[in-house]
């Protein structure tokens, strides 16, 4: 690399005008985001056909930051069993609800509060039991 260097600003001393620059900047780094994904059961089971036993349509997802302002939401078909997002590193709260085809709640809300660290995945896993679907 020192003898490039060299023979560069030597054939640089022979031309007007010629410039030797070398690129420092630093190498890419990793992401400041990690990812929360959360996973969800009704009474034990992921099967699809539970949803329809109990009527659940769809499971609503919100996040909500430290200081309490919603960071992200998804309403989910309840069959898919799990939802992630991409969120920055911090302490967030997550609170997960059944609704039925209009929307209506199906069950209590679960709340569950995480810490996601960046370049990581971090994994709620929440069942509903069947007495809690009303």
């Amino acid at each position: 690399m020192l003898t490039k260097l060299i023979t560069a600003l030597a054939l640089c001393a022979a031309a007007s005008g010629c410039v030797v620059s070398e690129d420092h900047s630093p190498p890419p780094t990793s992401s400041a985001t990690g990812m929360l994904t959360a996973y969800w059961t009704l009474d034990g089971y992921d099967d699809a056909t539970v949803c329809a036993d109990y009527g659940v349509d769809r499971v609503d997802v919100v996040v909500y930051d430290a200081d309490g302002f919603n960071t992200a939401d998804a309403r989910v078909f309840c069959e898919d069993f799990g939802v992630s997002f991409d969120l920055g590193a911090g302490w967030y709260s997550t609170e997960m609800t059944l609704l039925d085809v209009d929307g209506y709640d199906m069950s209590d809300t679960v709340v569950v509060d995480v810490q996601v660290l960046r370049d990581t995945e971090v994994i709620i896993d929440v069942d509903f039991p069947g007495s809690g679907i009303f």
